[in-house]
């Protein structure tokens, strides 16, 4: 499985790339030790491991769902490939034994590819700081099974996913409630509790969580995925529908793609997946900020214009849903070319993914009272949105989801992407103070930005139009 695992991510990206990942991590691991007096000093001692510990969980929930919710898009994209989460159709074993042993093996997967270098980078800047090593190992350690839960978690939710949505919902509802209940007045994180406080009962709570999890998920894993029958209905020749309400977009597009591309976005109903995962980070951002107005001395209120400037990044997951749909290798027998598909998920994603975002614009402006910020908000949203997926489109092509596995091609886009952000997040922050200043400083990098995205989308050809499907 770890080889299925390593051939998968090097025919994504290349082999330099994804093993040079680690020593990226390796390095923000040294970063985050550097500076964290500095983050000590402003938020505190408690507050700063408790941050900490909050993104070791989410990272295993977001390492664990592209695991176990992500085959699906896999078997489609590698029809022709067997993949070994599957054998059980085919071979004598169990679906639950290779479920079970799928998830140990992401566990040792990201071990090794993430949490180790991230230590190893740590264990390097105690040279540097006078953070004690053995404190720092144990700390570590503690982190770990934080990462485990998260990833069990995962796990956990996909055992009942595979069963219906609804199961999901309410199993991991029961879950969380009753872990809000073992631990009410306590840390976070039964091992966090541990390493602050030195109490045992604490840290076999802690540890017992991932393994009642993923021995829950392990026993409820069924043989058989039962699928509900479809039903039968008449279609209507939507493709030659669709083809002739895209004929605006001849002088850009294909139009004959661009309606294929809508029914395959149609019919697998990536849109509803397309909406909860937009859920996921966004939550996350809510829950930091309410964790930062718990921890920092100041008041800081992210409003309207910085859920902008996020929402429109995260317009990256809905191009990278798009790209997770089919195979495009089909392709290669039409007169297509790999830019003439990039520009139809590109139109795609202007014109038909623009209300998911809207509708998070509208709900946060509306909950927070700034709906005066939201006209600016959803500009802001726009230029950002558009401006990244055109840099994404343009250097990851069809292959965002593993491309991007590729520390070069990350580096790039960490660079492109980050800058601006930032910029607009500190003028996001400062809209009270000096509203005219601000909102011609905004307007100044929306017209960069977009004049940047022109040049990216222009670009798309030259880099793409030569290349296979394949």
């Amino acid at each position: 499985m770890l080889q299925e695992e390593i051939r998968l991510n090097t025919s994504f990206a290349s082999g330099k790339g994804f093993y040079s990942f680690p020593v990226l991590v390796l390095i923000s691991g040294l970063l985050a030790t550097l500076f964290s007096d500095v983050m000590i000093e402003d938020m505190g001692y408690v507050d700063y491991l408790q941050i900490l510990h909050v993104s070791a969980i989410f990272y295993g929930l977001f390492a664990g769902s592209l695991a176990f919710f992500g085959n699906e898009f896999l078997e489609r994209i590698f029809g022709y490939f067997g993949l070994i989460i599957g054998l059980s159709t085919t071979h004598p074993i169990t679906q639950r034994k290779i479920t079970f042993l799928y998830f140990c093996k992401e566990i040792i997967f990201y071990s090794f590819f993430t949490m180790l270098p991230a230590l190893m980078g740590a264990l390097i800047g105690t040279y540097f700081t006078n953070i004690n090593i053995t404190s720092l190992s144990i700390f570590s350690m503690t982190l770990y099974v934080s990462f485990c839960t998260g990833i069990s978690f995962a796990y956990y939710i996909s055992s009942f996913y595979r069963k219906s949505i609804s199961h999901a919902i309410i199993y991991s509802t029961v879950f969380i409630t009753i872990y809000a209940i073992l631990f009410r007045g306590e840390e976070i994180t039964g091992t966090l509790d541990w390493y602050l406080n030195k109490e045992m009962k604490q840290l076999a709570l802690g540890i017992i969580v991932p393994i009642f999890l993923s021995l829950i998920a392990t026993l409820n894993i069924s043989e058989h995925n039962n699928v509900s029958s479809i039903s039968i209905i008449g279609y209507k020749n939507r493709f030659k529908e669709y083809s002739e309400k895209y004929t605006w977009a001849e002088k850009i597009g294909i139009p004959g793609i661009l309606a294929k591309e809508r029914i395959d976005l149609e019919r697998s109903k990536t849109g509803t997946k397309m909406f909860f995962s937009f859920l996921f980070p966004l939550g996350f951002l809510t829950f930091m900020n309410w964790f930062l107005d718990k921890g920092l001395p100041i008041q800081i209120d992210f409003n309207t214009i910085f859920y902008g400037v996020m929402i429109g990044f995260f317009g990256t997951m809905l191009y990278s849903w798009l790209n997770s749909i089919d195979t495009p290798h089909f392709y290669s027998t039409l007169p297509v070319q790999v830019s003439d598909v990039i520009r139809a998920r590109l139109l795609l994603f202007g014109t038909i993914t623009w209300w998911i975002p809207l509708i998070f614009m509208a709900l946060i402006s509306y909950m927070s009272n700034e709906l005066d910020l939201l006209p600016i908000g959803i500009i802001v949203m726009i230029t950002v949105g558009i401006y990244i997926v055109n840099y994404t489109a343009m250097s990851t092509g069809l292959k965002t989801n593993s491309a991007l596995f590729d520390a070069f091609v990350f580096i790039k886009f960490f660079f492109i992407s980050v800058p601006p952000m930032i910029a607009m997040t500190i003028l996001s922050l400062a809209i009270n103070h000096r509203p005219s200043t601000i909102l011609v400083a905004l307007s100044l990098i929306c017209g960069i930005l977009s004049l940047l995205s022109l040049f990216f989308y222009r670009k798309i050809d030259a880099k793409w139009t030569n290349e296979s499907f394949d």
